[in-house]
């Protein structure tokens, strides 16, 4: 009966030996979990970071170039306007004193 009794204390023991192992085990694999999951956080964000300082220089380059190109078209439309009125200003202005002045009749 002692014996039965030493076995059943030992095998508890036991028990309680391996339960706390596979706590122990337990809390170890969900640090690691963690580590791993803000790991990979980390890295998701910084290509997020890269990819976005990427397009930022993409797109500051494309903005540029257009800018580029609507003052040029700005150049050429005020080209156009100062020929334009070098042909016709004084046609303009004789126009508008003579409706001013009531001699346009």
């Amino acid at each position: 009966m002692q014996d039965m009794v030493e076995r059943i204390v030992e095998m508890d023991k036991r028990a309680r030996e391996l339960t706390d192992e596979a706590k122990k085990l337990r809390v170890g694999s969900e640090d690691r979990i963690k580590s791993k999951k803000e790991e990979l956080r980390r890295g998701y964000r910084d290509r997020a970071e890269e990819r976005v300082e990427l397009i930022k220089k993409a797109e500051a380059r494309n903005a540029e170039v257009e800018l580029k190109a609507i003052l040029e078209r700005q150049k050429e439309t005020q080209r156009q306007l100062d020929a334009i009125y070098a042909e016709k200003g004084d046609e303009w202005v004789a126009a508008i004193v003579a409706r001013a002045t009531g001699d346009d009749k």
